[in-house]
């Protein structure tokens, strides 16, 4: 009798390949304009693993460099095999606060897998934020509006004031709350890109923790717009008038969409007379001025 494949965990399958999308990004960037960086992983298996195949492709520029990576919890053989290329540090700690770090940091932060529990989390959080290009991906339990807000609250106090949240649903209604947090824009627009492109396979959809109405999206690059249209209509009745810019800016750091989706939504809004514009013909750019319809 044939042994059944046991399905892998949808949340961890989003959530490796949207790590492995980031470091994609992330390794070559941070090994331009440091000598030095960390990464840090709080799950030493699977996620580890691909951490480590992903900077074993960068081997190249590794050359001169120095990439410290701190497994928080024990070393297996094939760990410490994937961390022997030249330029990579492989270490382990066994207590989070005895973790020391250096330079640029990229802290892989997972409640729930693993030994980690949430305030420990929330004490790497504090400890790793402050210093320059410092970076968390976070995964959390499922929480309230006003519990992500907080979050929110939280993670600019540690000195990363730039942050998407979201919810990754599975087809059987279980959630995860995912959050990256970054003090640079430029990653967190990198990130957002890295969000909407991972593959749907897996059968996850997003949310956006602070919508009302709690609407799921499909993973798509080109996603369906009705969450971030109730957003910008919400904030441009608060502002009264605003330039795109204004808006593109609002879409990148209060919402899980990409800036390029503001000009979707803002396009249909003033066909449909949502909204006017200024001026009135033309493609919207930056600079266009919009104004929420009486």
């Amino acid at each position: 009798m044939a042994v059944r494949a046991e399905r892998p965990d949808p949340h961890t399958a989003v959530m490796r390949e949207l790590l492995v999308r980031y470091l994609d990004a992330w390794t070559p960037a941070v090994l331009r304009s440091h000598r030095r960086a960390t990464y840090v992983e709080t799950v030493p298996d699977d996620f580890a693993t691909s951490a480590l195949r992903v900077f074993g492709e960068f081997a190249d520029r590794l050359t001169g460099h120095q990439l410290d990576v701190v497994i928080l919890g024990s070393l297996t053989t094939a760990l410490t095999e994937l961390g022997a290329a030249p330029g990579l540090s492989l270490r382990s700690v066994a207590d989070p606060a005895d973790l020391t770090v250096t330079g640029p940091v990229l802290a892989h932060l997972d409640v729930g897998a693993g030994a980690l529990d949430e305030p420990t989390a929330w004490r790497l959080v504090a400890s790793l934020g402050p210093g320059k290009a410092r970076e968390v991906l976070l995964a959390l339990p499922p929480a309230a509006a006003d519990e992500v807000t907080e979050y929110r609250t939280r993670l600019r106090a540690a000195g990363l004031p730039y942050a998407v949240t979201v919810e990754l649903a599975d087809d059987d209604r279980r959630v995860r709350l995912l959050l990256f947090a970054t003090s640079s824009d430029k990653h967190l627009a990198t990130f957002k890109n890295e969000l909407w492109a991972a593959d749907e396979f897996a059968g996850i959809r997003y949310r956006d923790p602070r919508d009302a109405e709690h609407s799921l999206v499909d993973i798509s690059l080109t996603p369906q717009l009705l969450p971030l249209r109730r957003a910008l209509l919400d904030e441009l009745a608060r502002r009264g008038t605003c330039t795109v810019a204004d808006l593109q800016h609002h879409t990148l750091h209060e919402t899980i969409y990409r800036p390029a989706d503001t000009v979707g939504v803002l396009t249909s809004a003033a066909s449909s007379g949502a909204i006017t514009r200024e001026p009135a013909k033309g493609r919207l750019s930056p600079r266009t001025v919009v104004s929420r319809r009486p």
